[in-house]
């Protein structure tokens, strides 16, 4: 990881706000986005309250989506992998095709509570 490099900007929808905040959520799977490890900030899309969150991306591991597993994902075991790869095409990547090929982003918020940084 690169120390001292400008936070990059990861975008969630908003109802993963508590999620992140909380901890519960530690991991997002993308398609076609560059995100790396190192310092970020979470923006909660259309969220009405919500600030811009600092954390870190600590991991971005690559998975063909056909292969992607529940643990890999991060997801609970006896997760239905075709069906959360069809909600990935309903609800963000419609473009994705069955081929594939994923990032499982690792993120971390620091702490858990209000990490969100300051409004100027």
């Amino acid at each position: 990881m690169t120390t001292g490099a400008p936070a990059q900007t990861v975008h969630f929808d908003q109802k993963h706000y508590t999620a992140v905040v909380s901890g519960a959520k530690v991991s997002t799977v993308r398609w076609r986005e560059d995100i790396h490890e190192g310092p970020a900030i979470f923006i909660f899309d259309n969220h009405p309250t919500a600030r811009p969150l600092a954390g870190q991306v600590t991991a971005v591991e690559t998975y063909d989506l056909a292969h992607l597993s529940p643990l890999a994902a991060r997801q609970p075991p006896g997760t239905d992998m075709t069906n959360f790869a069809r909600q990935l095409r309903v609800n963000y990547y419609p473009e994705m095709p069955e081929d594939a090929v994923v990032q499982v982003v690792v993120i971390a918020t620091g702490h858990h509570g209000d990490s969100s940084l300051p409004t100027t």
